[in-house]
C-alpha cells in the first residue's frame, strides 16, 4: 500500500523516525525527510523548526509516555504483583507501539542536546527509582524473591523490556500482539525473580531454597 502524504506535524514527526532508524540521525537530511513524507521542503518547516527539533521530540514521546503510565501505576490501589505486571504490560505496549521512537533514541543518543540529554537521563533514574520501589514492595509481600539484588533487577528488567523494539515486528509471521509477548515476559520472570510454583509450595513446608 503506498504511504500516504504527511499533512500533520505527526506525520512528519513519524517520516523523520523512519528516516533516522533507516540512515541514522547524522547522515539524514531535511530532503530526506520530506522525501519520505511525499511532501516540500518548505513544507516540513511549517510543521518542525528543524531536524534536531524533530529528534529531541522523538525522544520526548518516549520519555512522556511511558513516564504518565509508570506514575500511573505508582499511584494507583493496585497490589505490588500487580503493580508490577502493570509496568511490563505498559513497556512493552509502548516498546511496539512507539517501535521506531524507541530504535531513534537507543541509537542517536549523542545526538541529543545537553539539555535534552539531561531530560532522558532524569527519566531514566526516575523510572529505576520508582520500579525499584515497586519490587521491594514485591519482595517484602514475597510477590519477589529476598534473594536478589534489587538494583542489577531493575537494570535487567528494564533491559529486556526495552529490547523489544529491536526485534518486534507486528506483520512478521506468526507475530504474538504487544499483551501476548508481555505474558511472554511474566512467564520468564518466573523463577528468575518472580517465585516459580514449586518454590511456594516448598516454603510452606519450611524451605525457602530451591
Amino acid at each position: 500500500m503506498a504511504r500516504q502524504r504527511a499533512s500533520d506535524t505527526e506525520s512528519i514527526i513519524d517520516a523523520a523516525a523512519r528516516v533516522f532508524e533507516r540512515k541514522g540521525y547524522s547522515d539524514t537530511t531535511i530532503d530526506d525527510i520530506a522525501a519520505e513524507a511525499k511532501v516540500s521542503k518548505p513544507t516540513i518547516y511549517q510543521y518542525a523548526k528543524g531536524k534536531q527539533w524533530l529528534l529531541e521530540t522523538i525522544v520526548d514521546r518516549v520519555i512522556y509516555s511511558l513516564r504518565d503510565q509508570i506514575n500511573e501505576i505508582v499511584e494507583s490501589d493496585l497490589t505490588s504483583g500487580e503493580k508490577l505486571e502493570h509496568y511490563v504490560y505498559a513497556c512493552v505496549r509502548s516498546a511496539t507501539r512507539l517501535r521506531t521512537y524507541f530504535a531513534v533514541l537507543f541509537s542517536d543518543q549523542t545526538a541529543l542536546t545537553p539539555l535534552a540529554q539531561r531530560r532522558f537521563r532524569d527519566f531514566a533514574r526516575e523510572s529505576d527509582a520508582a520500579v525499584r520501589a515497586i519490587l521491594k514492595d514485591c519482595v517484602v509481600d514475597g510477590t519477589v524473591r529476598d534473594d536478589v539484588d534489587l538494583g542489577v533487577a531493575v537494570r535487567l528488567l528494564n533491559g529486556m523490556l526495552t529490547s523489544v523494539h529491536r526485534w518486534y515486528r507486528a506483520k512478521a509471521p506468526n507475530a504474538l500482539d504487544p499483551d501476548q509477548i508481555a505474558e511472554e515476559a511474566l512467564k520468564m520472570l518466573g523463577g528468575l525473580i518472580l517465585p516459580p510454583r514449586r518454590r511456594r509450595v516448598a516454603s510452606r513446608t519450611g524451605s525457602n531454597r530451591t
